[in-house]
């Protein structure tokens, strides 16, 4: 008598079969690894570009293709002509690391103590008179030979000042009035000044050398200005010297309105209640004295700066621990009229989370991980397709076997 093994039903094989394969499939996608690491923003320091993400080296594993020779946001070469990348912790530097320095490490410097005002008013005559009048007559327009600056600094404005006995008082603070390329300096002599013996003024004007006018006139215009903001001071002069300087004007603009030059923003650090960043800016109306960065939606001041010739700036501040985590907005205002708006997170940690460089794991080279999900799937294929021709070898061997029975 002759006896069969029992065996598993075809169709059961074929489902058997069919989850395994699935099986492998579903795993080897968890084994796929993207070629680029999270945690890395920026790569540099592999070719002579710097602030530029490199096309070379780390950065063909790192970052994606798109991001190859792109700005890296925040970098700037600094005044020893070392450059300053965002962050140790989210980038990669290839170069000498002597080259290079890191914003969130650059600890911001103490502001000076103000200078304490004379206790005595000094009573001494200066040894020799001033001139009391110019030895020319200067005309009554100047042309513009440089780049403005408009700080109050190189106006001579100075609230400490203190100034000869029997010098006059200082005139009104002058208005500024644009046409084109050509700014127009009008002022009002102070109401003493007849009684003062006033014989002429000077008149400083932003990026321009001291003008000398006659008693008699009031109005000076700057003809050929370049693009920037513009301001001035005046001060009257007799035979014993000149004034104390008048208040500095209103900024002027030649070109477009401080307002609506909008530049852009960016944030290094941890944006944590007490926490110290560095808050970067470019694109903004060049030479501007002032501009103030506020935290909203409650406006807390953070600072006030002053762009560069490119319109740039680069300002190290603290959130202060009374603000709120959450969503906040970083503002920056010109005279109190609103540049542009920023959006960021308070308490949410860094800008861009990151481990440490030093602890960054080497990935998969790039395709690799595809080429193992492909060679998986075509293991769960042969597998599926190995199973069913057996199942059939098996159905053919069982149904001979009966016959010979």
């Amino acid at each position: 008598m002759t006896t069969t093994q029992r065996r598993l039903p075809r169709p059961l094989h074929l489902l058997l079969a069919f989850l395994l394969g699935t099986t492998i499939l579903l795993s080897g996608q968890g084994l796929f690894v993207p070629a680029s690491a999270a945690s890395i923003t920026w790569v540099d320091g592999g070719d002579d570009q710097p602030c530029l993400n490199d096309d070379n080296g780390r950065a063909l594993d790192a970052l994606p293709s798109d991001q190859w020779c792109t700005p890296i946001n925040g970098c700037y070469q600094d005044d020893d002509g070392k450059y300053v990348l965002p962050s140790r912790k989210t980038g990669i530097w290839q170069g000498n690391p002597k080259d290079v320095k890191y914003a969130d490490e650059i600890k911001a410097e103490p502001a000076p103590k103000p200078t304490a005002k004379p206790t005595t008013k000094p009573t001494t005559k200066p040894a020799t008179k001033p001139t009391a009048k110019p030895t020319t007559k200067p005309t009554d327009k100047t042309t513009g030979t440089g780049a403005p600056a408009a700080g109050a600094d190189e106006l001579g404005v100075d609230e400490n000042e203190v100034v000869a006995e029997g010098a006059p008082s200082a005139p009104a603070a002058p208005v500024l009035k644009v046409d084109g390329k050509d700014v127009t300096v009008t002022w009002q002599p102070s109401p003493d000044a007849e009684l003062e013996s006033v014989t002429g003024y000077v008149l400083r004007f932003s990026g321009a050398d001291p003008v000398q006018l006659d008693a008699t006139t009031t109005t000076h215009t700057f003809t050929d200005q370049p693009d920037g903001t513009y301001r001035a001071a005046v001060r009257a002069v007799n035979e014993t010297g000149e004034s104390p300087s008048s208040p500095p004007s209103e900024i002027a603009t030649v070109g477009a309105p401080v307002t609506e030059v909008v530049g852009t923003v960016a944030v290094t650090g941890d944006l944590e209640p007490g926490a110290a960043v560095t808050i970067t800016g470019t694109g903004f109306a060049t030479d501007v004295p002032e501009l103030t960065i506020e935290l909203h939606s409650t406006p807390v001041v953070l600072g006030t700066v002053a762009t560069d010739a490119k319109g740039s700036f680069t300002t190290a501040v603290t959130i202060p621990e009374t603000v709120e985590a959450g969503d906040h907005s970083l503002v920056v205002l010109f005279e109190g009229t609103e540049i542009t708006s920023t959006p960021v997170e308070v308490g949410g940690g860094e800008i861009v989370a990151a481990a440490a460089v030093d602890e960054v794991v080497e990935t998969v080279p790039p395709h690799t991980g595809l080429a193992l999900l492909v060679a998986l799937a075509l293991a769960g294929g042969l597998s599926l397709f190995w199973h069913v021709l057996t199942g059939r070898r098996r159905a053919a061997r069982s149904r001979l076997a009966g016959v010979v029975a």
